[in-house]
């Protein structure tokens, strides 16, 4: 082999090492007991708000948008996980779920507005996809102490 291409294949070499080491940084941090407290709490939360949605928007509208308002709430804790080191996955599943452009909790209070009332068929066919990417969160929240598939029970 000449020189040159014994330096091609070394610096082949390294550069697949580095993108190798680079592609194994973790997702998901460091267990966060304040990450999984919020979640667990802001499931239940969400959950009795959109029960409300068969009563006008305007009657609860500062209870949802307000500045202490419950999607204020929620984009806190996004901020919140999405600040700690190694947390992308956490942080894009938060972003999922308050997205108005998703079909979550996010576009739920979209159509509250525009509707002013919804039904109650309506309300339990959202909430269960919004309970679903609740247990997704907290599942990761929780397996950041101990790694285990989320949607699995341990003895699956």
């Amino acid at each position: 082999m000449n020189r040159v291409a014994v330096r091609s294949f070394n610096h082949a070499a390294i550069l697949s090492l580095l993108m190798f080491l680079v592609g194994c940084a973790p997702l998901i941090g460091p267990h966060s007991p304040e990450a999984y407290k919020k979640a667990t709490s802001l499931k239940s939360e969400t959950l009795a708000l959109m029960d409300k949605a068969t009563e006008p928007y305007s009657t609860h509208a500062d209870s949802v948008e307000g500045p202490k308002g419950h999607t204020a709430s929620l984009n806190s804790a996004y901020e919140y996980v999405a600040g700690l080191d190694s947390n992308a996955i956490s942080a894009k599943q938060w972003k999922i779920l308050i997205s108005e452009d998703g079909d979550l909790y996010g576009k739920f209070i979209k159509r509250w507005k525009e509707k002013s009332t919804l039904s109650e068929t309506f309300i339990t066919e959202f909430k269960g996809p919004v309970s679903d990417a609740f247990d997704e969160i907290i599942c990761l929240e929780a397996n950041e102490k101990e790694s285990t598939e989320c949607g699995k029970s341990k003895g699956e």
